[in-house]
């Protein structure tokens, strides 16, 4: 897992969480295959531990992400707006989706 970029710290820290706090979240969904202890945690963020499916959609349900997201994207260095739209409902979104639009055809870009 170490040569494998993960981003599970960043998700942990930009959820605003404590390890505790995860770990204590982890027990109260009474799974033996999910970290119970902040050392075991901190093993799987710093790579020297490998991470299971389950272990990714624990972490995803707490840090308010996607599993995916876990291993594959930093959310302190990119995605900033893509974070800020999911959270909108849809006819927020249509209002974002027309603004992007109309600022894309203000600068003559096309797509």
């Amino acid at each position: 897992m170490a040569d494998k970029r993960i981003y599970l710290k960043q998700w942990r820290k930009f959820a605003h969480k404590t390890q505790a706090q995860v770990v204590a979240a982890l027990e109260g969904m009474d799974d033996p295959n999910l970290p119970t202890t902040e050392a075991s945690l901190s093993r799987l963020e710093n790579g020297k531990q490998p991470y299971s499916e389950r272990v990714l959609l624990a972490l995803a349900e707490i840090y308010g992400c996607e599993p995916w997201e876990l291993i594959g994207r930093d959310p302190t260095k990119e995605g900033q707006v893509i974070d800020m739209v999911r959270h909108l409902d849809e006819i927020e979104q249509a209002r974002v989706i027309a603004y992007i639009e109309g600022m894309r055809a203000g600068n003559g870009t096309d797509g």
